[in-house]
């Protein structure tokens, strides 16, 4: 019986020690769990204010408190990303690519994460590289409003590429953007300028003949139908665009100033449907003339010797009086000695102005 008693006794007592090691156990657990808990809110404190600092511009101090909070939570996505945007903010790119580094090489979809990656690439110029994070970040994974972050991310891609004048790859951009794009007018009118940038006159027309058709008395429409068949070399079709757009807006200074060059333009433009030879022969002289006036003026004192000899001829064949049997040869001439004035003009000197009428006019003859 003794025994059984001990046997019993040691069981209870086991027991007991069972069920203290159980509690001091919960206790541990519900200690961490506080813990953690605290820890969390602590890390979700310092995230928030992170954010604060970030709105008043104060970047540096931001970074610390986000640099505290991954001290916690140090695999925390979001802490990283925001981190990431304070390095760049503050200058310190370096810094940020070592941060969104981290986040793509355990999810290289993290779209805010290619996005940042690719302005951090800006910054470097690295551009090169940056287009192709724009892109991951255009097909990446976004937590919310995915299309809507898609679609940004193009349009700061675009915006890279605009900036730089990379026609090909800009046009690449916007083929697909027409049907991703929200169809409000401002942004439809901004598609069409950056068609027309992209050296596509003719998809700009669609885009802006669209509008007109959706909003007959947006002056935008008809403004942007003028650039596009100016950029075609279609001047009398241009000027009635802008024509049109003066009278739905006529403040509108700079389209007033394109329909100026248009006239200039549709004045001097010897290849015009309808001239007579001798409308034709007296622009040729006009365009002479322009182009002799011009090389004076950029060479100044010292003109150049092959500059000079063109100049020589031009000067003779002002003077030349044309029969009528000869007017269609003699605009040839003329034309053709404007051309090669014009050449040198541009090996010698500096650029000329933008739109210059004289230039516009010979490279439409040139097409």
């Amino acid at each position: 019986m003794s025994t059984t008693l001990t046997g019993r006794s040691f069981l209870g007592t086991f027991a007991l020690v069972l069920l203290a090691i159980a509690g001091l156990f919960a206790g541990d657990m519900f200690l961490a769990k506080i813990d953690s808990v605290e820890s969390q809110t602590e890390a979700t404190r310092l995230f928030k204010d992170a954010q604060r600092l970030m709105a008043r511009g104060e970047y540096h101090k931001a970074t610390d408190q986000l640099n505290d909070a991954l001290a916690i939570e140090r695999e925390n996505r979001d802490y990283l990303r925001t981190l990431a945007q304070a390095q760049l903010a503050d200058g310190k790119a370096n810094a940020a690519e070592a941060t969104l580094n981290q986040i793509l090489s355990t999810d290289s979809t993290d779209g805010l994460a290619n996005l940042l990656m690719g302005r951090v690439l800006v910054k470097e110029d690295r551009v090169e590289e940056a287009v192709s994070y724009f892109h991951r970040a255009i097909y990446g994974h976004w937590a919310q409003d995915t299309e809507g972050n898609r679609r940004r991310a193009r349009f700061e891609l675009i915006d890279l590429l605009a900036k730089r004048n990379a026609k090909g790859e800009l046009l690449a951009e916007l083929l697909p953007i027409l049907e991703e794009a929200p169809h409000d007018l401002k942004t439809r009118t901004q598609i069409g300028n950056l068609f027309l940038l992209a050296g596509s006159p003719e998809r700009a027309e669609e885009v802006f003949r669209g509008i007109e058709h959706d909003a007959p008395s947006d002056e935008r429409a008809y403004a942007g139908m003028g650039d596009a068949e100016f950029a075609r070399g279609n001047y009398r079709t241009a000027e009635k665009d802008f024509q049109t757009a003066l009278r739905l807006a006529p403040d509108d200074q700079a389209t007033r100033q394109k329909l100026d060059l248009c006239n200039q333009l549709l004045e001097l433009d010897p290849t015009l449907r309808g001239l007579s030879l001798q409308d034709r022969y007296q622009r040729s002289v006009k365009l002479l003339e322009l182009a002799s006036t011009d090389m004076h003026q950029c060479s100044g004192d010292t003109v150049p010797a092959d500059a000079q000899t063109l100049l020589d001829r031009a000067s003779e064949r002002l003077k030349t009086h044309v029969a009528g049997s000869r007017l269609s040869e003699a605009s040839e001439q003329n034309l053709d000695l404007a051309e090669q004035l014009w050449q040198t003009r541009k090996k010698e000197c500096k650029a000329a102005a933008k739109d210059n009428p004289l230039e516009l006019v010979l490279a439409r003859m040139a097409q």
